[in-house]
């Protein structure tokens, strides 16, 4: 899972927060007198997500032309969405169909400043901003962007949003309609934004302070919030080796209907049934649950009616007082509109997980309309263990304007020990966009591992296999062979290095067969590909019963399969003359039916040779070392399969840092006139004759996809992120510009400057003649 939310840039300080009890509420002026302002007043009280405003629009190929009037929304959940699938350790490389269920507030980037600023534009109907502002597009924009094939949907339940689309995606697992799934929500107010003109009446507060179940009540406070959780199905996470924070045992969504005083008033009987649903399907009693995590606005009739559901649901079964603990996580970061409902259940994830329960802020004395002592519920205002004698339960409930309602009931997931490992090392895999980048990943790790227990062998094997399997792969790379938690974290704080990309390498066979035999007797007991590969090849894993030569042969047949099978290919392989059958074996396919003859034909001493090796080249010699092999080719950029690599082992998946973007800021702070296009310019002979046709091309491509400078060899799709819209529009404005007739894809038939500068050349020429 990942989030942000009003002081916590990430679930970590987000957790921290609310342990110590924080108040995440923004303030730029003085608290109102109690009692709150009149109607009228003006609040200063907010609750902020930092950074809404910048966004790393290069890691995900997104033009700044096209950055700039995204939506901000879809922007920070993008973001959020890719640190999730970090944190599950599935954002590299994976076999499943991932779904994608998620909403979002009102955007108001687009009302308060896109819209004025292409009003004065003079743009009309405008696709592009289409695209980038309806929330239609959010679920697929980031089914686009991060590569998810299952089911997309965009939900629309107001308050209740978030909760609901992870309701509708544990359906979705359950049926089978996808293998994992994002569901979350956010929602976001401008950065400018201080505070709220309070009207009586109303929902939000008088005083700045949301007090949920509270006698001083007086309302809500907005709030911004984004937040992501990964499930599964939890047959699938176990077996898989999933980091299993909480298991949903039950869901359940409804609507109000008709029954009510008016659309945006609540009705208890709807809540009262959406709970008693979620029990059902969680085969659970309400006497399990310890602690709910309300929806708890503050105000006067939703938290009466509320609280009268749960009163219904959980006051029947003669629990005592204070057994079951309520708590609303509104009161420390404010409504969050879209988002609340996520923020809520990764409160209650953490607390299942942890054993803790965090306080509920500004909570004083219950409200006397709730009459509480009558029923099993408790608020603390302090941070306290969460005791019982059963399997830890929450409920988690989320209600939204016009009568949704969506509650999900949790269970803590029982920890699964880290499994030994044969190997004594560990292999550190981290590459990033750029070095910055990769730098700050190294920080990051190290300091993981520094603050957390030291790591042991089994840990440390997890935690390369979650860097190596289950993240992205990008150019800047990264790599070290470590035998513990302080030699990792030295080499990750060591100097960086430039690594020396490689595309071809060779291979050689060296040493004499009694030293390579020896060689294959030490990894059989520290390698498990070398020991499976072996058995595969002979039937057998003893190599002591064996001629020597037969022995060395065999096992230098066996590495350089390996070798080939976790992704290196060899542009030629050498031997000493005693295994050139071998070599010949390798070079041409490997292939198990005629292993017998190659092995046979090994035979003859050992030469003597220098055992120093050029770069590019892997020798396999009495001192060879596949960990370190593979280190190197990966850091050099060759694409290791390490699903292979642990398909001898049964590793799990750690929650570890995530990946460092390097944010740049997209926002309009006021309309911006039109100061003019390069289409808009005279047109014809005039602009071919006298004009440098590149430098033209150059200057529209710049023009309709925001960016300063392009060379000339740059993609126009795979290097600057432009896709038909962009395409259809730098076409447009060629032919407006040089009076030319040119295929509406002009830049994916020519997907440079170069090229489409030439394309219009012939262009030229061709009419100029009349040919």
């Amino acid at each position: 899972m990942a989030g942000r939310f009003a002081g916590a840039d990430d679930i970590a300080q987000y957790w921290r927060n609310l342990l110590d009890g924080v108040e995440s509420v923004s303030r730029t002026g003085e608290r109102p007198a109690p009692g709150g302002v009149s109607d009228g007043g003006f609040v200063s009280a907010v609750g902020k997500v930092g950074d809404v405003d910048r966004f790393d629009a290069d890691h995900f190929r997104v033009p700044p032309a096209e950055a700039v009037i995204l939506d901000p929304q879809q922007r920070v959940l993008l973001e959020v969405a890719a640190e999730a699938l970090d944190d599950a350790g599935y954002s590299g490389e994976r076999d499943a169909v991932v779904g994608v269920f998620v909403g979002c507030g009102e955007n108001l980037y687009y009302r308060d400043f896109l819209a004025p600023a292409e009003a004065d534009a003079g743009h009309h109907d405008d696709v592009r901003v289409t695209l980038a502002n309806e929330k239609d597009f959010l679920a697929p924009r980031l089914a686009f962007k991060l590569g998810l094939t299952g089911p997309v949907i965009t939900v629309q339940t107001g308050c209740a949003t978030s909760l609901s689309a992870v309701a509708l995606a544990c359906s979705s697992l359950a049926a089978g309609d996808c293998d994992i799934a994002l569901a979350g929500g956010v929602s976001l107010l401008p950065p400018d934004v201080d505070g709220y003109t309070y009207h009586e009446g109303g929902i939000l507060s008088a005083d700045g302070c949301c007090r949920p179940f509270d006698a001083g009540s007086l309302g809500t406070v907005p709030s911004s919030g984004a937040g992501i959780v990964v499930l599964r199905r939890d047959d699938d996470a176990q077996a898989d080796g999933d980091n299993r924070r909480a298991v949903i045992r039950g869901w359940a969504v409804n609507n109000d209907g008709g029954a009510r005083v008016g659309f945006a008033a609540p009705n208890v009987d709807g809540q009262e049934t959406v709970i008693r649903a979620a029990l059902a399907r969680a085969g659970l009693t309400p006497g399990q649950v310890g602690y709910v995590e309300a929806h708890g606005t503050g105000t006067a009739i939703g938290d009466t009616v509320e609280f009268e559901a749960l009163r219904r649901v959980f006051a029947g079964d003669g629990r005592p007082p204070g057994s079951v603990t309520l708590g609303a996580v509104k009161a420390n970061i404010g409504h969050a509109d879209a988002a609340s409902g996520v923020a809520g259940l990764i409160k209650a994830i953490l607390a299942v997980e942890s054993g803790t329960l965090p306080g509920t802020a500004h909570f004083s004395a219950p409200n006397p309309e709730l009459d509480m002592d009558s029923t099993p519920f408790v608020v603390t205002t302090e941070t306290r263990p969460w005791r019982t004698d059963g399997p830890r339960v929450a409920g988690v409930s989320s209600f939204g304007l016009g009568g949704s309602n969506a509650h999900v009931v949790l269970e803590r997931a029982l920890a699964e020990p880290a499994v030994a490992t044969m190997r004594p090392r560990a292999v550190l895999t981290l590459s990033a966009r750029t070095d910055d980048e990769l730098h700050r990943m190294r920080e990051r790790l190290a300091e993981r591992l520094a603050t957390v227990t030291p790591a042991d062998s089994a840990e440390l094997a997890d935690i390369a296999y979650t860097l190596a399997v289950g993240r992205g792969r990008f150019v800047r790379r990264w790599s070290a062979v470590v035998s513990g938690s302080a030699d990792a974290i030295a080499k990750l704080r060591a100097p960086d290095e430039t690594a020396r990309s490689t595309a071809r390498w060779s291979l050689a066979i060296a040493g004499a067969p009694a030293d390579l035999a020896e060689l294959g007797k030490r990894l059989q007991a520290s390698e498990p590909m070398v020991r499976s590969g072996i058995v595969e090849l002979t039937g057998s894993a003893e190599l002591s019963d064996l001629p020597a030569e037969r022995a060395g042969a065999l096992v230098a047949a066996v590495i350089g399969r390996i070798l080939r099978r976790l992704g290196l290919t060899f542009s030629r392989v050498d031997a000493q003359a005693w295994a050139r059958p071998i070599a010949q074996w390798l070079a041409t396919g490997a292939d198990t039916a005629s292993l017998t003859a190659a092995l046979d034909a090994c035979t003859g001493a050992a030469e003597a040779r220098d055992a120093r090796h050029s770069p590019g080249q892997v020798v396999i010699g009495p001192s060879f070392d596949l960990d370190e092999v593979l280190a190197t080719a990966w850091q050099a950029g060759s694409g290791i399969d390490w699903a292979a690599y642990y398909a001898e082992e049964p590793r799990r998946r750690v929650s570890l840092p995530s990946y460092p973007f390097t944010r740049r800021r997209f926002w309009l702070d006021r309309p911006v006139r039109s100061s003019g296009a390069a289409g808009s310019s005279p047109g014809g002979s005039t602009r071919r004759n006298g004009v440098n046709i590149v430098d033209y091309v150059e200057q529209v491509w710049r023009e309709v996809l925001g960016v300063d400078h392009i060379p000339v060899d740059a993609h126009f799709s795979d290097d600057l992120g432009g896709d038909s819209i962009y395409a259809v529009e730098v076409t447009a404005r060629l032919r407006e510009g040089l009076g030319l007739e040119l295929p509406v894809d002009l830049p994916y038939v020519a997907p440079t400057v170069a090229a489409t500068a030439a394309f219009v050349e012939e262009a030229s020429a061709c009419k100029e003649t009349g040919s």
